[in-house]
């Protein structure tokens, strides 16, 4: 299978969220440019594509960015554990569990409250490991490197873009992985061909700024609010 470059899938992917956003656009308008820099208070990081549209339906300004990805940045868009989002689910399900299942109220069958506290702790502590053992390989312990990249580019909808080779890359146990990790964190897939078609696989959740506004965030915004302006 043929390998894309890095630049082949951006330009590929933008111009097909251009497409996709402009039924979305007043007139169609969208403006979009590769490599758009956050302002330097953000960390001056470099967005690979970026487009921005005034709303057909309802007021303000749409904001969705992009991260590309090809076979050269292949380590950013293959799945690991997470080892503190681990720890944190088998906390959380195992305290679930306990609570659920009326296990931690069992304590008041002990007159001795030291007796009481041992168990307790011993059965959370059970309850903890052997959760940490089940969900180990579970995609909601797992991170990529790319969400966390995509997520220095603020927008109310972000996208990830990979080529069709780099995807295909990635372990076969792990594919799963990388889509259910994005589409859980409301993160949108492309997947671009060899024949430089996209392949739409999920939908990014729609996020909210209750203040201020995500154009804030680039060095841009206020060239991209007097073009759409």
């Amino acid at each position: 299978m043929a390998k894309l470059l890095e630049s082949t899938v951006q330009t590929v992917a933008l111009d097909y969220l251009v497409s996709y956003y402009r039924s979305k656009a007043q007139k169609g308008r969208v403006w979009h440019k590769i490599e758009v820099r956050t302002r330097k208070k953000y960390g001056g990081k470099r967005a690979d594509g970026l487009l921005a549209f005034k709303r057909r339906l309802g007021r303000g300004i749409f904001v969705a960015s992009m991260e590309a990805k090809s076979y050269k940045t292949q380590a950013a868009i293959t799945p690991h554990l997470d080892t503190w989002q681990w720890l944190k689910n088998s906390f959380y399900y195992a305290t679930l569990i306990a609570v659920g299942s009326g296990a931690f109220f069992t304590h008041r069958l002990f007159d001795d409250p030291q007796l009481s506290l041992i168990y307790l702790a011993n059965l959370w502590a059970a309850l903890m490991l052997l959760v940490a053992l089940v969900t180990r390989f579970r995609y909601i312990n797992k991170t990529i490197p790319v969400y966390q990249q995509v997520l220095q580019y603020p927008a109310h909808e972000q996208w990830i873009s990979t080529s069709e080779d780099s995807y295909l890359a990635i372990p076969k146990k792990l594919r799963r992985s990388f889509t259910k990790v994005l589409k859980a964190r409301g993160v949108g897939l492309l997947i671009v061909t060899p024949q430089q078609n996209v392949k739409l696989v999920h939908k990014p959740k729609k996020r909210r700024k209750w203040r201020g506004h995500f154009l804030d965030y680039y060095s841009l915004g206020d060239d991209i609010r007097t073009y759409l302006n």
